[in-house]
């Protein structure tokens, strides 16, 4: 602030203190164009870059990763170079729990698929060995159901020594059934079913007890049976005389056991009265197989045993 002191003795021309003339005296000697450069010094070096006294390690090139060059610079690459040039390596990508437990179960379940498409393939061939074995039985009963041949064959039946004797084919089935489409529906069990006759019958007397134990072997085994029974004033059954039709029903089943990848042969009244079990490996089963168990049929010399597992 300037300060006018009214009476003063040394007061400057112009009224003025001595500090206030000392400023004026600066003003008059301000060099403006000194000033300027002086600001424009300061100016650019506020904003230029600082050297900074901070020391970092020195890269390692082999550890940065190059940024990946674009077909174009591929392209307009020398062909040496593109040769020459080594193959990028991707960084190893470490999986955590998730990534572990993502991978155990694609590989539970590849190994699941596996044995699922091995146990199909069994499967299916086990079908293609039955459907042979089908058609087989199906052409064969054709043909004897037309020739109605003669089969040497006796039945005996229980302690009696009259056999069932002279019988021929009357008549003969084939069938098949198969899996539900749930679990494929492949053919499981094939079904060749006839019937022998002959020109007679005969007949078997019991008494008591023995009406019943011969009347359920009769209908085990199959047989065509009359039966005249002879009841008390009690209505016990005293006796039985039965007569039995020189007829036998014969009933082969093929069974296919899937888990041991085998063919179990299940039959009644084929070579004898009775049943009878056989297993036969699946790779048995072929033509040479089938035709030997027709001769077995037809009561011919046969081979057909040596086919079957011991």
């Amino acid at each position: 602030m300037l300060r006018l002191v009214p009476g003063s003795s040394e007061d400057s021309p112009a009224g003025l203190d001595p500090d206030a003339a000392a400023l004026m005296a600066d003003i008059d000697a301000f060099d403006l164009e000194s000033a300027r450069q002086r600001v424009q010094e300061i100016d650019a070096r506020a904003t230029g870059l600082r050297v900074s006294a901070t020391a970092f390690p020195e890269a390692v090139p082999e550890l940065i990763p190059s940024p990946p060059e674009t077909t174009a610079e591929v392209e307009t690459r020398p062909a040496a170079a593109r040769s020459a040039a080594p193959a990028q390596t991707p960084f190893p990508r470490v999986g955590g729990l998730l990534d572990q437990l993502k991978d155990e179960v694609a590989d539970s379940q590849r190994r699941a698929s596996e044995a699922t498409q091995q146990i199909d393939a069994v499967r299916c061939g086990l079908d293609r060995r039955l459907r042979t074995v089908f058609e087989y039985f199906h052409d064969l009963t054709t043909q004897l159901n037309y020739l109605k041949p003669s089969v040497a064959r006796s039945y005996y039946f229980l302690d009696c020594d009259d056999a069932f004797r002279n019988l021929s084919w009357l008549e003969g089935f084939a069938d098949f059934r198969t899996q539900s489409e749930r679990d494929g529906g492949h053919i499981e069990r094939v079904t060749l079913g006839f019937t022998l006759k002959g020109r007679g019958e005969r007949t078997f007397e019991r008494s008591g007890a023995g009406v019943e134990r011969l009347r359920q072997v009769l209908f085990d085994l199959g047989l065509r049976f009359e039966c005249q029974e002879r009841r008390n004033s009690q209505r016990e059954l005293e006796y039985g005389c039965f007569t039995v039709a020189d007829e036998i029903s014969v009933l082969a089943v093929w069974r296919v056991d899937f888990e041991r990848h085998e063919v179990v042969l299940e039959t009644r009244n084929l070579e004898r009265l009775g049943y009878a079990r056989c297993t036969l490996s699946a790779e048995a089963i072929g033509p040479a197989m089938l035709d030997e168990f027709g001769r077995l049929i037809l009561g011919r010399p046969n081979r057909f045993r040596s086919f079957t597992l011991r």
